[in-house]
């Protein structure tokens, strides 16, 4: 007899309309876990007595408990949740080689996708809408161009290619069901010496609005002049149809740049949102993630290096205020409109309501790290 484990990996691996239907709901997964209760998905590292460090994923609920963890090939960056399926994903750090699928209720590893010959991953992919395609950002490093690639799910076979319109393309999100907005980081690098920048001094970071039925930009925006080393890594976008941009920037440590920014399919530039310069020096030129609330109003963008997340208010662009949390990163929206859920390389979980200028630590996990980002599930989004 064909016990869970074998069926649901058999779901997987015959792909199809009827495959994909077999699979559990979340409606389903949540059912069997945990009845109401909010859940949450990072990638974090473990340090061992010898001081070897091994990598895993795992899930954890409201009140910041463990409920399974699984190990890694190497370390990664971040997950990705299936919008009807009970499956998450996590993307491997560039420059990735593997995108690994769970199963949520058991956290068996379902699936595993390796990038186009030549390619490698930039840590971040997204489903879309309606959970039969799977995009990703690849890096051909052989040319140094930044690709799209599409691929079917669950057969992961690739359907479509195209050119990001930049170099480097970190993050996307997707602003409707055919207009994919494209976080091209401008960044050149080579697997053999990955964290080398090869193209400093020519770098050209833009935002770009992509069509995913043709591969064609409905529109871009970039830094402009003087600003072509503020590498545009991480986004978001609310309901509203507003894309927050978080910097990384590769010039002097002491150059007064801006940090965050917003976009639309409308702008003609991108619009740098206000940050005190108390605040701005702390980010030491680096954001990592960037995160609206569930309500869509409030802005979070975190910076690791400087131990703090700032907060905006999208009514009125005004600056709200930042929490000190040491080597913070990973931030997440909750169900309460106003509150996000903050993880850091401390292996401690906060909820932050930036509004009523609280936070509290819900709970710290001793001996692990974080790391960079986290992704909320919630059963009522798929309901």
């Amino acid at each position: 007899m064909l016990d869970r484990r074998d069926f649901l990996k058999s779901c997987l691996l015959k792909g199809g309309a009827l495959s994909i239907a077999a699979l559990p709901t979340w409606q389903t997964a949540f059912a069997s876990m945990t009845q109401g209760s909010e859940l949450y998905v990072s990638a974090f590292s473990r340090q061992d007595k010898t001081l070897e460090r091994s990598y895993y994923l795992g899930v954890f609920d409201a009140q910041g408990k463990m409920l399974w963890e699984s190990k890694l090939l190497n370390r990664a960056h971040a997950p990705v949740v299936h919008p009807v399926h009970s499956i998450v994903g996590i993307i491997a750090r560039r420059p990735g080689y593997y995108m690994d699928f769970f199963e949520l209720t058991s956290g068996e590893r379902l699936k595993r996708i390796a990038p186009l010959k030549d390619h490698h991953f930039y840590g971040h992919a997204i489903f879309n809408k309606t959970g039969d395609r799977l995009i990703s950002q690849e890096n051909h490093y052989t040319s140094g161009k930044g690709r799209i690639v599409i691929r079917s799910w669950p057969d992961a076979e690739v359907i479509a290619e195209y050119d990001s319109n930049g170099i480097g393309p970190h993050e996307s999100v997707l602003m409707d069901e055919n207009t994919l907005v494209i976080a091209n980081g401008g960044l050149k690098t080579h697997p053999d010496h990955d964290r080398d920048i090869l193209n400093l001094e020519t770098m050209a970071p833009n935002v770009t609005y992509l069509s995913l039925d043709t591969g064609s930009v409905v529109h871009s925006v970039d830094n402009g002049k003087g600003k072509h080393q503020l590498s545009i890594r991480h986004l978001d976008v609310n309901a509203q149809g507003v894309v927050a941009l978080g910097f990384q920037y590769k010039g002097e440590k002491w150059d007064e740049v801006p940090l965050v920014g917003i976009s639309n399919l409308n702008s003609s530039s991108i619009e740098y949102l206000p940050m005190p310069e108390q605040i701005r020096l702390r980010f030491k030129q680096y954001c990592g993630s960037v995160c609206f609330d569930k309500s869509g109003q409030i802005l979070a963008v975190s910076s690791p290096r400087g131990g703090l997340v700032a907060y905006w208010n999208m009514q009125d662009h005004s600056f709200l205020g930042a929490d000190n949390c040491r080597d913070v990163c990973g931030v997440s929206q909750t169900d309460r409109p106003g509150v996000l859920m903050l993880t850091g390389g401390t292996g401690k979980q906060w909820i932050s309501d930036p509004i009523k200028s609280n936070i509290y630590q819900i709970n710290q996990h001793v001996g692990i790290s974080w790391d960079n980002h986290l992704e909320k599930i919630n059963p009522r989004r798929f309901s």
